[in-house]
């Protein structure tokens, strides 16, 4: 099948992918951008591993020891790091088209794409939980900083936090989803957004979210199927990839300062009320954004 190319910047070249975007060449991104994932969350299992082995190692970084905060950021960082490598390497021996194109660049609107989205994500969390029907009180042993008053621990469970919610998912979960499988299938726009979110979506049956049942996996789905939606009109309103990047972190973001400021909800219903305003939101700014004319930007030709 052959492939329509997006006019080339003034003084660049254009060279086709060496895998095509047909039903076949659609299905091997996908399982290359999970499969990516799969090794990157492997990385941190591996290296703790191999750690372990050194001797007295584990009661340097066991515990609450802040050396043991130090190495999680280190581990969340390797996460994004092979992220980055695999995506690289795709982008370069596959689609024959620098990181840069998948959006991994910045100016200096970044920040406050990035500011914008995690507002607007944490920003919805926070108030569509503080609606839903409480199911007890506070409880401070189960908050973020469980009755914690030594600054530098507070200080280090919100470095460990925030690298949870960026080094480790959202920068790189981002970058492969909305950006190098989202960028590829920019040409057909509807195609992307639901192959991109789809997929996303359907990667986060094996996650850990205080599931207790199957079917509470499937409930679950409505978080990440929100976000994404999300993330991807944000992206195609700002043409950049930190905005979704900010909509991916806000909402772990969010999900904290609820769960540490708010009574606590039925899981369930939080779930569904919270992936189905962000996929209103989602959707409103895919829709319009796509009616004025928006498209998903090439970051070799994005505007700034």
């Amino acid at each position: 099948m052959n492939v329509t190319q997006v006019p080339p910047a003034p003084g660049t070249r254009s060279v086709a992918p060496r895998l095509a975007l047909g039903p076949l060449g659609i299905t091997v991104r996908v399982v290359v951008a999970i499969g990516i994932l799969i090794i990157a969350n492997l990385v941190p299992a591996l290296a703790t591993g191999l750690l372990v082995l050194v001797p007295g190692a584990s009661e340097v970084f066991g515990g609450s020891s802040p050396w043991g905060f130090g190495l999680a950021v280190v581990l969340q960082s390797l996460v994004l790091g092979t992220v980055m490598l695999g995506v690289w390497g795709w982008m370069n021996g596959v689609e024959r088209a620098p990181l840069r194109a998948a959006g991994w660049s910045a100016n200096r609107l970044s920040a406050v794409w990035l500011l914008l989205g995690i507002g607007l994500s944490a920003g919805t969390v926070v108030a569509v939980t503080a609606l839903i029907p409480a199911d007890g009180p506070v409880r401070s042993d189960s908050t973020l900083l469980s009755g914690q008053t030594d600054p530098v621990m507070i200080s280090l469970l919100i470095a460990f936090s925030l690298g949870l919610a960026f080094l480790q998912q959202g920068i790189p979960e981002e970058l492969l989803f909305r950006g190098m499988l989202l960028w590829r299938l920019r040409e057909r726009p509807i195609l992307a957004v639901a192959v991109t979110t789809l997929a996303f979506t359907l990667i986060h049956l094996v996650s850990n979210g205080g599931q207790q049942s199957p079917w509470e996996h499937v409930l679950y789905l409505a978080l990440p199927f929100g976000f994404a939606l999300l993330a991807v009109g944000l992206l195609l309103w700002t043409g950049s990839l930190w905005a979704a990047v900010g909509v991916h972190g806000g909402f772990h973001v969010g999900t904290v300062i609820a769960g540490t400021l708010l009574p606590p909800v039925t899981p369930a219903t939080s779930w569904l009320a919270i992936g189905s305003v962000q996929s209103v939101i989602g959707v409103a700014l895919i829709v319009t954004a796509l009616r004025h004319g928006r498209r998903i930007p090439d970051g070799t030709t994005a505007r700034p």
